[in-house]
């Protein structure tokens, strides 16, 4: 007889929540009802079930998102480290409430390795979600410091966190403003780490390192005191006890 397909993991809110409450459910039933077994041949009665509670996840997201809304990133490492490991039910997707804001505030740090470790904490059935797999992809391009890379799969997930399928909105909005935060910072490093390293450098290798357009490049330049040699296109940092190594145009 053919096997039945594996069953994807969830993808809606109905679907995140549904999964955490069934595991909550079976569990407790489990452990209060020793003398029930596969092998009965009577029937019993099920009492109703009252509304499980939260598991630890969807409790601490809350105070997660605070933090996120604050812009406390070593607030949010602390909280979620602490319950991830120490919290139980660690094969639930809800799971995702935490470990989503968890790496994506150790990457606005620039703080990569843990980032990695919390990853591959990850159970196979978690770190096979779609976000689970856009988080890593995103981490890889970061510690590679793949720059074209790293922007495009942050724009992937931020699409993907705003979308109306994402597993749950309030996590698509956390995981949307953490992305953003995480550009942000990165293009603040990218920034100071070319105008310490570049004598100076084509414009549109800037751009490729930025992530921006000619016009955003030229006039995060012009407000860091940069010159820019319109007829070459050729951008030249502030900062003139730099050692004099150039990056020119892709090609030249």
């Amino acid at each position: 007889m053919a096997q039945a397909p594996p069953t994807p993991p969830p993808m809606s809110a109905t679907e995140l929540r549904d999964e955490a409450r069934d595991s909550i459910i079976a569990s407790s039933a489990e452990s209060s009802d020793p003398t029930t077994s596969s092998n009965c041949s009577g029937s019993t009665e099920t009492p109703p079930q009252l509304p499980a509670a939260q598991d630890i996840y969807q409790q601490v997201f809350s105070q997660l998102s605070d933090l996120a809304e604050q812009r406390n990133f070593i607030g949010i490492t602390n909280i979620a480290e602490h319950h991830d490991l120490n919290g139980s039910n660690d094969k639930s997707y809800s799971r995702l409430l935490l470990i989503a804001p968890l790496v994506l505030a150790y990457m606005v740090l620039d703080d990569l390795t843990p980032a990695q470790h919390a990853l591959a904490r990850l159970p196979e059935n978690v770190s096979l979600h779609p976000l689970s797999h856009a988080l890593a992809a995103l981490l890889a391009s970061a510690l590679e410091r793949n720059y074209e890379n790293t922007y495009a799969r942050a724009q992937e997930l931020f699409q993907m966190s705003q979308q109306s399928d994402f597993p749950d909105p309030r996590l698509g909005k956390i995981v949307g403003l953490l992305v953003n935060d995480f550009l942000d910072a990165f293009r603040k490093n990218t920034f100071e780490l070319v105008s310490r390293a570049f004598a100076c450098l084509h414009v549109t290798e800037a751009q490729k390192l930025l992530g921006l357009g000619r016009k955003e490049v030229l006039a995060i330049a012009d407000s860091n005191h940069w010159q820019f040699d319109a007829a070459n296109g050729i951008l030249r940092p502030s900062n003139p006890s730099l050692p004099a190594l150039v990056a020119t145009k892709p090609g030249m």
